[in-house]
């Protein structure tokens, strides 16, 4: 039973991995074979987790249980949960020709039945650093009925092989967030970044604009209290109600946490994080991806997990 006080890491690694072209879930990296997810379990389990959530279809537990498991025994206590389509609250239906996931938001809500403290989300395919977790866990232990989000400066969040979109978070003097502001097309050129910005009318602009480098991203690092799983019941049930739904439609959870924002006065509390992010989007991902981790695996910042050798590993994940 995990005590009301404590902190649980769930990761988002149900997806499809379509540009990537596989599980990059389960991806490996350096002579230690870490995927991204096992790198961040890391840092939660420094931090003070004591309980990581796998998200993920039902065809991907087998890999787990071979690949990443056995890693943890003994040191972080580990649950799975299932994306289903079949899973879904009252009164809610989808098309039966729908095949893609539906979105983080339902992610989350897929874990109600086994959360019973305040949580933290991420994505399996990105790397947070240490911090990240380090600054939840003590908001946690500030304001445990609060939910709260790490943000990253954007010229620590950009890639080196296209353009990415960006959410620009704008927030009170005190930190917290009024607004997630969505920027698409963003990329280097030479010193200057540049991108394209939502307009207040909720359009995109169709011109490039100087950004600001230290404009602060949500990178979907977030730190919930249990109360979001009745927000998220009425959210899903919003969406796929409506007219017009499609089958790629999905609930998104920045847009979740904006609707508890604007209808309920939730309070978010921004927290910056000054570690580098980098996650994998294309295979092009792999090869800076590859450096950074052996970088931080050689200055013994995963010494909290047990690795396996490249040869063992490699006969238990089909890529």
């Amino acid at each position: 039973m995990i005590k009301e006080s404590t902190l649980s890491l769930v990761v988002l690694a149900a997806g499809l991995g379509t540009r990537f072209g596989g599980n990059k879930q389960l991806e490996q990296f350096s002579n230690k074979n870490l995927s991204l997810m096992e790198c961040n379990i890391c840092h939660a389990i420094d931090a003070g987790f004591i309980q990581v959530i796998f998200v993920i279809r039902p065809e991907l537990k087998i890999l787990f249980d071979k690949q990443i498991v056995p890693k943890f025994k003994g040191k972080i206590d580990v649950s799975f949960v299932y994306q289903s389509l079949s899973d879904l609250p009252d009164n809610t239906e989808i098309s039966k020709n729908r095949v893609k996931p539906l979105g983080t938001a339902h992610a989350i809500w897929c874990c109600r039945k086994i959360i019973k403290n305040n949580f933290v989300v991420i994505n399996a395919d990105d790397y947070y650093g240490q911090s990240a977790f380090t600054l939840l866990k003590k908001q946690n232990d500030i304001t445990p009925k609060d939910y709260a989000m790490v943000a990253y400066q954007l010229d620590k969040t950009l890639s080196d092989f296209g353009h990415v979109n960006r959410g620009f978070c704008q927030y009170s003097a005190n930190f917290i967030l009024k607004s997630i502001k969505e920027c698409t097309n963003i990329y280097k050129e030479n010193d200057t970044i540049m991108g394209h910005i939502e307009h207040s009318s909720a359009s995109i602009s169709t011109h490039s604009t100087v950004l600001d480098a230290n404009s602060l991203t949500s990178m979907n690092c977030w730190l919930f209290s249990i109360d979001i799983f009745k927000r998220l019941d009425n959210f899903i049930q919003t969406t796929f109600n409506q007219k017009n739904v499609s089958l790629t439609t999905e609930c998104y959870l920045p847009s979740a946490v904006m609707f508890e924002i604007e209808s309920f006065d939730r309070k978010v509390h921004v927290l910056t994080s000054q570690n580098q992010w980098f996650g994998l989007t294309y295979q092009d991902d792999i090869p800076l991806v590859e450096k950074n981790i052996q970088q931080l695996a050689d200055s013994q910042q995963f010494s909290t997990l047990t690795t396996h050798s490249r040869n063992q590993t490699e006969l238990m994940t089909p890529f």
